[in-house]
């Protein structure tokens, strides 16, 4: 079936054939009249002449259209194809090396869905295994593209101190956190829940800056405002206020960021809060909530009584963590961690401690 617009060229070819030989016909006609009439000053135009070409025009421009279509088509198919042949390799070169240094023409070019299948199928060729690219790929996404912040150059500095001993014995932390990035909501929420899928929720709440779990003890419990404080929050060296809130079974603080949050423009937010860590638990875990480049956490520990403390990193990134410490007969113990590149969120460190009253005493003969 043809095509409209080849309809629209026949019938408009068509019609000028035809008009072609009308006028030519018409024009050959007044030269046979002004020849039996002696109309003399007709002899002076060549009305004869433009008719037989008009004439012939039209006849062979109809005769030729529909007589040689088929052949004209099968000649342009043939020319068309024997030039996308030999120009395929260049037009090929020229596609990939624009979507390989030029990569915004991508967008402009192929939707979301599409870009996750080249993506796909690339990743696929290089590691040669089609379902361990989808699955690779895909939780990549999940951590990456649906995470609208980006931290960069990212510093945690906890400091460990004895607050109560004996049965259910605490240590309390302060923890200051330090961070560029591009805010992507205006509010920071920070939580103290002791429900663990309360906990789990909101951990993975990207809209969540940080949550405290905390396992009652003592008439102690996540509303309690010995458990959980928020000390001080600064965008760009600006102190913004907190407000406090509390329920059953936990408290949580939200801090507006001001006009800073509204520019579209990074900025430096430093965060502190201290909380009530169990002895006797053994660890505490910094987790990274976005995925943050060049990370690095240091925790302080004199005058706890810890005889040893490790630190254990589930750190999503290919690199090796430097790892350096002050052993606890140091006057100043703490043990470090940096992590340089890029990490995803779900990771952070553990940092673990034996104490000094849970080794025992050695026995002399």
């Amino acid at each position: 079936m043809q095509s409209p617009l080849d309809r629209l060229y026949r019938a408009k070819l068509a019609l000028l054939a035809t008009i072609a030989t009308v006028v030519g016909v018409a024009l050959l006609v007044l030269a046979h009249w002004a020849d039996s009439h002696a109309a003399g000053w007709l002899h002076d135009l060549p009305v004869t002449d433009i008719g037989s070409a008009l004439f012939t025009t039209g006849l062979i421009a109809i005769f030729f259209e529909y007589i040689d279509q088929a052949d004209a088509e099968t000649r342009a198919n043939e020319r068309l194809r024997r030039v996308l042949s030999e120009e395929a390799p260049a037009i090929r070169d020229a596609v990939v090396d624009g979507f390989a240094f030029a990569p915004d023409a991508l967008t402009n070019v192929a939707s979301s869905q599409t870009l996750d299948r080249i993506v796909e199928n690339t990743l696929a060729i290089r590691l040669g295994d089609s379902e361990l690219a989808a699955d690779a790929y895909r939780d990549l996404r999940e951590q990456t593209v649906g995470a609208k912040e980006r931290w960069r150059d990212a510093h945690v500095v906890v400091e460990l101190a004895p607050w109560q001993n004996g049965k259910g014995s605490m240590f309390v932390a302060t923890v200051r956190w330090e961070y560029r990035f591009v805010p992507a909501n205006p509010v920071l929420r920070f939580s103290c829940v002791s429900d663990l899928d309360a906990f789990r929720e909101l951990s993975s709440d990207r809209t969540s800056t940080e949550v405290w779990y905390f396992q009652p003890i003592n008439g102690l419990t996540a509303a309690s405002p010995e458990v959980f404080e928020l000390v001080e929050v600064t965008v760009n060296g600006k102190r913004r206020p907190s407000r406090r809130s509390t329920r059953k079974d936990g408290q949580s603080y939200t801090c507006n960021l001001g006009d800073e949050a509204t520019t579209g423009e990074e900025v430096v937010i430093s965060y502190t809060y201290r909380a009530l860590v169990q002895q006797h638990g053994h660890v505490l875990h910094l987790d990274l909530a976005q995925p943050t480049k060049d990370f690095t956490a240091q925790l302080s520990y004199g005058n706890c009584g810890i005889r040893y403390m490790n630190v254990l990193d589930y750190l999503s990134g290919p690199r090796q963590p430097r790892i350096s410490r002050l052993s606890a007969s140091d006057p100043t113990p703490s043990v470090s961690i940096v992590y340089d590149g890029w990490t995803f969120p779900k990771g952070g460190v553990a940092f673990v401690w034996v104490l000094e009253g849970e080794m025992p005493i050695a026995r002399h003969a």
